[in-house]
């Protein structure tokens, strides 16, 4: 009988262990203010070569919901930021939109910018911008 409560008592421990070390690394949450680091979070790889990142800020919550807020600058070519916009289905936006009192001081879309966006039920205020003189690009994306 003894026996049986020590190997329980091991097995109980070993629980244990294994909860607080998953309790303790999905206690984290992420930020960065370099640029290929918020890429590289944002997509799961690095930035293409060329994709030239300008500046990037990037926070994610320690929730396993993966809550995240994405600043990033950057200048990429005609066709990749055409084919994103295609991939991700996202039209011209017309309606109101205000630049949210986070946004770092770098975060300024010009007046000759496009701004994009998905305008429906599930809108918590993403925007994707770009300037149609320089094809400088911003993306603000939200979602929590």
């Amino acid at each position: 009988m003894n026996a049986i409560l020590k190997i329980r008592a091991k097995k109980l421990n070993w629980i244990i262990f294994l909860l607080t070390i998953f309790a303790l690394s999905s206690c984290m949450e992420t930020n960065t203010s370099d640029a290929r680091e918020t890429y590289k979070y944002w997509t799961g790889s690095d930035a293409p070569a060329d994709l030239e990142l300008l500046s990037g800020q990037y926070w994610q919550s320690a929730h396993f919901t993966r809550e995240y807020i994405l600043y990033l600058k950057f200048k990429p070519t005609k066709k990749w930021w055409d084919e994103f916009l295609k991939q991700n289905s996202i039209p011209v936006d017309t309606n109101n939109w205000t630049t949210p009192g986070d946004a770092p001081v770098w975060f300024k879309p010009s007046s000759n910018s496009i701004r994009y966006g998905i305008k429906d039920d599930f809108d918590q205020g993403s925007r994707y911008f770009r300037d149609t003189l320089t094809g400088i690009s911003y993306i603000y994306e939200i979602q929590l």
